[in-house]
């Protein structure tokens, strides 16, 4: 089976390696042998989040690769040693025997780049998809055309997929999004001696429009990431940067006094998180699928993004039906694996929707996490619990167990 992944991303790599065989990746991008911030990946500037679950399923995927980070600088840490602030106060912490691994979006993907045995074509541009009847059997670049027996869409957030299949009379519903506007500012520092791997402030709506994530990364270096949800952004220019830090609750500009600044600040602010239900189109083709943030993107402040992206590489381990109604089965596998993701990060963005009245749901959903926010700055036990979910090693049904809920209603 020839197949054709269109984006060499965190997913597209991923997928390609799990596949196997006769497969090539196509990016728009350039790209380098060493690690560089490119164009197609804008949020790579920023603090990325790789959760304990996403490093397990890589290490499946690719043995030793932890220990090739390590050596080429990332940190790792207990998921636990984290310090993090939120409306209630500082979290409990405590060892929880999870690993977490620190590292720039640009290292993780360049080493992963390495180990994959996929033909890796950069800076092609897919301009759409070939058809015979009803069945994708290529993609069409500025240069022709690339055949295929499967094709499948890792693009990410900027995938065009939707409009090339109405090219082709094909609808699909109408995504659904949810936009807090956030908007993100980093710069790097760096590292003091003894400072924490990582260190957050943890956005809360509607009182605590302003956060931030510090990550000790590669070099020595920390990655300072203020947020700003509710339109509440950081600005650009090194003093308003400045003032933003000094403005949380957090210590962190007094904590980076020592540090030295060792680039401009970025911004970013395309964060909406966007669900397209390809599961329910009608006519769907044969010979595609779509993975990654071309179906689900998260608000990148939750660090869901490359956990979910390596959930979904795992069913192309048992997966081999690419029919129609194969790939439809598929879609809705997909749309399982991210549900419980989605629900979490877009449940706590409705909060900053301001033209929304919140349901009863968003308001018990509301009315929750308040009690766990409240329970992990008291009870280290809780914590640890919280954690495991946090990183995905445990699902979100684990929070509501009657054991769990008794305890939190003696939080206050």
């Amino acid at each position: 089976m020839k197949v054709v992944v269109i984006g060499a991303g965190i997913a597209g790599l991923l997928v390609a390696h799990v596949i196997g065989g006769d497969v090539v990746v196509l990016e728009r991008d350039k790209l380098s042998d060493e690690p560089r911030y490119r164009a197609g990946v804008p949020q790579g500037r920023h603090v990325h989040g790789l959760l304990v679950r996403g490093a397990e399923i890589m290490e499946d995927l690719l043995p030793g690769l932890r220990q090739e980070l390590v050596a080429a600088g990332a940190y790792l840490t207990d998921a636990g040693d984290a310090r993090l602030l939120n409306t209630h106060g500082w979290a409990a912490g405590g060892r929880t025997g999870l690993p977490l691994l620190t590292v720039t979006r640009p290292l993780l993907e360049t080493h992963i780049r390495r180990r994959v045995t996929a033909k890796v074509l950069d800076g092609v541009h897919v301009t759409g998809l070939s058809f015979s009847g009803s069945t994708v059997d290529g993609v069409l670049t500025g240069d022709g055309r690339i055949d295929a027996d499967l094709v499948v869409d890792a693009s990410g957030r900027s995938s065009k997929l939707a409009t090339w299949l109405a090219a082709a009379g094909v609808v699909v519903p109408q995504p659904s999004v949810v936009d807090s506007r956030t908007g993100y500012a980093t710069r790097l520092y760096t590292a003091p001696p003894d400072f924490p791997a990582v260190l957050a402030e943890s956005l809360s709506a509607p009182s605590t429009p302003r956060g931030c994530a510090v990550m000790r990364v590669e070099g020595d270096r920390l990655m300072v990431t203020a947020q700003g949800a509710g339109g509440d952004h950081p600005p650009r220019d090194p003093s308003g940067y400045q003032e933003f830090l000094e403005s949380l609750r957090l210590p962190v500009a007094e904590m980076l006094r020592p540090a030295e600044p060792l680039s401009p600040v970025y911004l970013f602010a395309r964060t909406a998180s966007r669900r397209n239900a390809f599961e329910d189109t009608r006519s769907w083709p044969g010979g595609l699928v779509a993975i990654g943030d071309a179906v689900c993107s998260f608000n990148p402040v939750y660090g869901q993004g490359m956990t979910v992206a390596a959930m979904e590489a795992l069913l192309f381990r048992r997966h081999q039906d690419f029919s129609a109604a194969g790939c439809v089965s598929f879609q809705r596998r997909i749309a399982r694996t991210t549900r419980s993701s989605w629900l979490l990060s877009s449940g706590a963005d409705r909060g900053w929707v301001g033209d929304a009245r919140p349901g009863p749901a968003s308001r018990v959903f509301a009315w929750y996490m308040k009690k766990w926010q409240i329970a992990i700055t008291r009870d280290a036990d809780m914590f640890r619990r919280f954690i495991r979910v946090v990183n995905m090693v445990a699902g979100p049904a684990t929070l509501l167990s009657p054991v769990v809920f008794r305890r939190l209603m003696v939080s206050h």
